[in-house]
């Protein structure tokens, strides 16, 4: 038996924007590969021995032999990647292979992915990929696949990422899964709607032994719940980064506003623990909701500013990926962005357009009130505008785009904006 997957291609924030992509080619930010998400990854390390499996990396520009004689053809796709999804599902289909689509996209839009493929696959995998296995085998592939309960993460095998191999990224850091489930159902954020709202932690053991495994020494936690301050996920948080702290590596993780503490050890820890980057995302999240529109205070003000220079002052780079064009935004957000990266002397940052993704409560606003553009998912990549924003006209919208990304860099050193990274420039 043979198995193909696909990650299909998605347009980075500058690849349609010429003018910002040249200017900007220097700082690499907004424009890099890196390998795809866990997800195929696992999937293939529960899949039997004698099950042969291969990965085709349409984000890095490989060719797809649709001749090929494959059992199923497996592709997993968030809403950028849905368009060129469900192109290479058709065509697939068309030379007479079964598809099978999952991931977060066909998640929210079963109905829409069942147009493109055989069978969707609904939540997490995990639970149902040997049932999936079971019904390609007999010929009996049914058309939705659902896992009734929620993926136990000690059950979880190390990854298996040799399906990366002989691939070319700009950036060879691999993702790192800690836990899974969110509590926080933030107004633009799909996690909670795909993974549930309970948490569960993946054993610190197979993760330390995760990292050890791997050839590269550059790693990103993806899941950015591991920051919030609640005792059960700052506890867990600790007991990684107590372990990690004796292996010769930079992890980068990802966290919002809300989840920062001013609290200066805190941030120290995570420096011993080997933490060298702190990607935070602006926009989503009440605290840096409030940061940004008239109502902040200047005690508020100065707090986050204050949590950023603490996490520089401990040599723990900040990345901020601030976004513009949510309904509680007005125009003013654009100079409060620049003014606050200013003032924090932040050096890296990426902007990024609010999108209304399908089973997002924002999403769901959005196509309730008439107000999304079009379907075309290639470009809901965060880089174009694709509704009716409520504070800005559409025009406006791409303007502040543009402007931000413009001005933030004006007066960069792209070798300090980079610092953190271990870049490939051959990629």
């Amino acid at each position: 038996m043979k198995l193909r997957f696909v990650y299909p291609r998605f347009k980075k924030y500058l690849e349609e924007h010429p003018v910002l992509r040249e200017s900007l080619k220097d700082y690499v930010v907004g424009d890099y590969t890196m390998p795809p998400s866990l997800a195929l990854p696992i999937i293939a390390a529960i899949t039997p021995e004698d099950i042969e499996v291969n990965l085709t990396d349409d984000n890095i520009g490989q060719e797809i032999d649709y001749s090929e004689p494959v059992d199923l053809v497996a592709i997993s796709c968030f809403t950028p990647q849905a368009s060129r999804a469900y192109e290479i599902a058709d065509t697939y289909r068309e030379h007479g292979a079964r598809v099978i689509l999952g991931g977060m996209h066909p998640t929210t839009c079963p109905d829409e992915a069942l147009l493109h493929a055989d069978a969707v696959c609904i939540g997490e995998a995990e639970p149902v990929w040997h049932d999936i296995l079971k019904d390609v085998r007999a010929g009996s592939l049914q058309r939705v696949y659902t896992s009734k309960n929620p993926f136990d993460l000690k059950k979880m095998p190390i990854p298996k990422r040799e399906i990366f191999q002989g691939k070319q990224y700009k950036w060879n850091a691999h993702l790192v899964l800690t836990m899974r489930g969110c509590p926080v159902k933030c107004a633009a954020c799909p996690i909670p709607y795909k993974e549930g709202s309970l948490f569960r932690f993946r054993p610190v053991d197979a993760i330390i032994e995760d990292i050890r495994q791997m050839p590269y020494r550059e790693f990103y936690f993806s899941d950015d719940m591991i920051m919030l301050p609640g005792k059960r996920s700052r506890k867990f948080l600790h007991s990684v980064i107590e372990r990690t702290g004796d292996l010769d590596i930079s992890i980068f993780l990802s966290s919002t506003m809300t989840m920062m503490v001013d609290d200066y050890a805190f941030y120290t820890n995570l420096k011993k623990g080997n933490v060298t980057s702190m990607y935070t995302v602006f926009g989503f999240d009440s605290v840096s909701q409030r940061l940004f529109s008239k109502e902040c205070s200047k005690s508020e003000w100065r707090r986050n500013v204050d949590i950023v220079k603490m996490i520089e002052d401990n040599d723990i780079h900040f990345f901020a990926s601030y976004g513009i064009g949510f309904d509680d935004q007005d125009k003013g957000v654009i100079d409060r962005i620049l003014r606050f990266s200013d003032e924090t002397g932040i050096d890296l940052a990426e902007f990024f357009i609010a999108t209304p993704f399908p089973g997002t409560p924002f999403g769901e606003l959005a196509k309730k009130e008439d107000r999304i553009i079009h379907r075309d998912y290639s470009l809901w990549n965060q880089a174009n505008v694709v509704f009716k924003p409520a504070h800005f006209t559409e025009d406006e919208l791409l303007e502040g785009y543009y402007y931000l990304w413009e001005q933030f860099y004006l007066y960069k050193n792209h070798e300090d904006t980079i610092r953190s990274f271990n870049l490939s420039f051959s990629a």
